[in-house]
């Protein structure tokens, strides 16, 4: 795909930023005090600023259940008997994983509480699941959900992948027998029927049959070269089977085509734009750009197919559009763009608006 002129001048344009930026101290700042309440923007939040065509726009945010659900009336009769206020916020700590399904529900990996979170907008329900048939989550991360709306979740405290219903009822695992130790985030390919998972203590992607959830390939081995990884954490797929790999100890990227090739690295430690300090979620727009999370900016920056950055989006905050140590992307069908953010403890949602 040849590089639109445009975006590249964003690039220029944004460069001093970015650098100014991240002169401060990115990695380790303070914790939010609280969870940050769902904040719709009042007016359009864009990416580029004007007078540059705005290829992202912010669209809103989840931070809590009272996002979805209605709350509830206390009668009179209840405060008399001291009934618990049932109006209490749950809050989606330290949201790591999100995914949405074919109805629209958007489910969100929440590590500090152990719980995934599914959110029905049409119906205006949570359901809260923290396991099923005794074996219950330690700290689930990445989350993906397949055509049939079932999904697996990857929970690298109890080495295991761990497949539900969409219903959530469990249906399957994966674990002792792919050895794995330190499994992080997962991404399907559908149309040949690929599971992928990143194990970052086996410094490789381990690929299973999405059917029978068999082990059919093992890509890489801790190293320095192409095709090689230190501590992996993010995977994305292309709609045309490319997959793109977050590399964190070698602060880059790597991308494979569907057939386990490795095309190209891009990506360097570094405070430039392209650069990368702690590169976490990776994942595809329709138009095949790839979006990768960084810790330590507290933004995610987007490049074309060649490893060319074009825009950023993100800075330190608390903000709509601000981060305080993301992990987790996903772009739905929609090119709607899903972010963790971690320390702010809500998801955001942001779109793609396309880049002609």
């Amino acid at each position: 795909m040849r590089v639109p002129r445009h975006w590249i001048a964003v690039v220029t344009t944004c460069g001093l930023g970015l650098m100014v930026w991240v002169g401060l101290p990115p990695v380790l700042r303070a914790q939010s005090k609280r969870p940050v309440a769902a904040t719709p923007a009042s007016t359009p939040l864009v990416w580029p600023l004007p007078p540059d065509k705005p290829r992202i726009r912010f669209l809103e945010s989840f931070s809590n259940n009272f996002d979805i659900e209605p709350r509830k009336k206390l009668s009179w009769v209840d405060r008399l008997v001291g009934k618990p206020d049932p109006n209490v916020p749950q809050y989606f700590l330290r949201p790591s994983g999100v995914a949405a399904d074919s109805r629209d529900r958007i489910l969100i990996s929440a590590a500090q509480v152990a719980t995934v979170f599914i959110l029905d907008r049409q119906h205006r329900t949570v359901l809260r699941l923290r396991g099923d048939r005794g074996l219950f989550f330690k700290n689930p991360l990445g989350i993906v959900v397949d055509s049939q709306d079932n999904f697996y979740v990857a929970d690298p405290v109890l080495r295991m992948v761990l497949k539900f219903s969409p219903e959530g009822q469990l249906l399957a695992t994966i674990g002792p027998q792919a050895g794995l130790r330190n499994p992080t985030f997962l991404a399907l390919d559908e149309p040949r029927r690929r599971l992928f998972l990143v194990d970052s203590h086996l410094h490789q992607v381990l690929v299973f049959d999405l059917d029978t959830l068999n082990l059919v390939r093992r890509v890489g081995q801790r190293g320095e070269r192409m095709g090689e990884f230190n501590y992996p954490v993010g995977i994305g797929v292309a709609r045309d089977g490319t997959f793109a790999v977050s590399d964190t100890g070698s602060c880059s990227v790597q991308v494979f085509s569907p057939t386990f090739v490795v095309q190209r690295r891009f990506g360097k430690q570094g405070t430039r734009p392209g650069d990368f300090v702690r590169p976490k979620g990776v994942a595809f727009d329709s138009e095949g750009h790839i979006y990768v999370v960084d810790a330590a900016f507290n933004n995610f920056q987007i490049f074309n197919q060649q490893g060319q950055v074009l825009l950023f989006v993100g800075s330190y905050g608390q903000q709509p559009g601000m981060f305080n140590l993301p992990l987790g992307i996903y772009i739905d069908r929609r090119d709607r763009i899903y972010v963790s953010d971690q320390l702010n403890h809500r998801v955001q949602v942001f779109q793609f608006l396309g880049g002609n």
